[in-house]
C-alpha cells in the first residue's frame, strides 16, 4: 500500500498536485460475524468462486494462489486482502493498516455481491454498523466512558444496593406488622 501511495505522490508532484492522506481511502473486501470462524464458513465458497471464476476467468487477472478454491479465502486472509472475521478482528486490522500506510482518511467496504447468503450478509453489514463505525467514529466514547465509570464503583454501588435493600426489607416487615 505504500506504493500506491508513493506513486500517488510522485504523479501529483509531476503534475503540480499535492495529495493528502487525509483523502486517501482504503478499499477492502470485509465479512462479518459473531466469530471468525463463522464468517469464513459463511463465504468460502463463494469468494473462492467470485476469485476464480470472475476476477481470475472473466476478467482475466491472474491470482498469485494456484489452490483449491476453497482454499483461496484463507490466501486473501493471509496476504491481507480481505478481513473476514469479528468486528475486533476488523478494527484491530483497520488500525493496523493505519499504522503501515501512514494514515488514510477513510476506510471503504469493497464488494456487495452476495458472497455469502443474503442473511449473512446483511448481518455482516449490521456488525459493521453497530460496533465497527462507531469505534472510529468516537460514538461509543461516552457509553465506554461510563461503563468504565460505573466498573471503578462497584464494590461502592454493591454495598448501596444491598443496604437498600435490607432498608426495604426492614420497612416492608414493619408495615406488615403494623397491618397485622
Amino acid at each position: 500500500m505504500n506504493y500506491l501511495w508513493n506513486v500517488a505522490e510522485e504523479s501529483a508532484a509531476e503534475h503540480e498536485q499535492t495529495v493528502r492522506r487525509d483523502e486517501w481511502r482504503l478499499v477492502l473486501p470485509v465479512h462479518l460475524a459473531e466469530s471468525r470462524e463463522e464468517a469464513i464458513r459463511d463465504i468460502r465458497m463463494g469468494a473462492g468462486q467470485f476469485n476464480r471464476e470472475y476476477l481470475e476467468e472473466t476478467l482475466g487477472r491472474p491470482m498469485d494462489f494456484d489452490g483449491p478454491t476453497d482454499k483461496i479465502i484463507d490466501h486473501l486472509m493471509d496476504m491481507g486482502e480481505w478481513i473476514i472475521g469479528t468486528p475486533d478482528d476488523c478494527i484491530e486490522t483497520i488500525n493496523r493498516l493505519n499504522e503501515r500506510t501512514g494514515g488514510f482518511g477513510g476506510f471503504l467496504i469493497g464488494f456487495t455481491q452476495d458472497l455469502a447468503p443474503r442473511e449473512k450478509v446483511l448481518r455482516s453489514y449490521e456488525l459493521m454498523a453497530r460496533y465497527v463505525m462507531p469505534h472510529f467514529q468516537g460514538s461509543l466514547a461516552g457509553l465506554s466512558g461510563s461503563n468504565e465509570w460505573a466498573r471503578k464503583r462497584s464494590d461502592h454501588t454493591r454495598e448501596a444496593m444491598n443496604q437498600a435493600v435490607e432498608v426495604a426489607k426492614q420497612d416492608y416487615e414493619g408495615r406488615k406488622e403494623v397491618r397485622a
